[in-house]
């Protein structure tokens, strides 16, 4: 690779993720000059505080609680806080989770899915925060995506779900 001019590697490196370019700039104090700098910059959503009732039958109700904005970048992490319980009494199956999507030609597709983002709501009020790196919600996450969060108050009547100050902080890699 030393006897690549800088134009070709540079090229090259449009090809790799962004800690494979900081890697790849540690090697020698040339590769350090020639490779395009990766900048991490949060992205902060917050969804609105709510509570919802579950239907009378079923079990799992899914339903959309907000859309994220289109990622500018690659996703290095997400971290997610939220206050929540569920109706306090019997079975508990309040829950959230998130979706990434991508869009194409054909619409939108699925292409990673996290499940009980917090586990399942508690009986009473709780302050509950989660760190996703290593989850194909993250490490397949590319600009032009999104995520998708949905809610679960849980069905078979009388559950429900509440939720206060849910936030999510993108940690993203930007290449300039």
């Amino acid at each position: 690779m030393e006897r690549l001019d800088d134009l070709a590697l540079r090229h090259i490196a449009a090809f790799l993720n962004p800690e494979d370019i900081v890697n790849l700039g540690r090697t020698c104090k040339r590769m350090h000059s020639v490779m395009p700098q990766v900048v991490l910059y949060d992205e902060e959503w917050r969804g609105e505080d709510f509570k919802i009732d579950g239907p009378r039958d079923g079990h799992f109700w899914p339903e959309l609680y907000f859309d994220g904005p289109a990622l500018s970048s690659t996703v290095k992490k997400l971290s997610l806080s939220v206050i929540w319980n569920d109706q306090g009494w019997g079975n508990r199956k309040g829950e959230l989770f998130l979706k990434l999507i991508r869009r194409d030609g054909s619409g939108e597709n699925i292409v990673a899915e996290h499940r009980r983002l917090f586990g399942i709501a508690e009986h009473m009020e709780t302050r509950a925060s989660v760190v996703i790196e290593n989850h194909p919600a993250v490490k397949q996450a590319r600009p032009g995506d999104f995520y998708r969060f949905m809610r679960n108050a849980g069905g078979g009547g009388g559950h429900s779900l509440t939720v206060r100050n849910f936030r999510a902080v993108a940690s993203l890699c930007k290449i300039i």
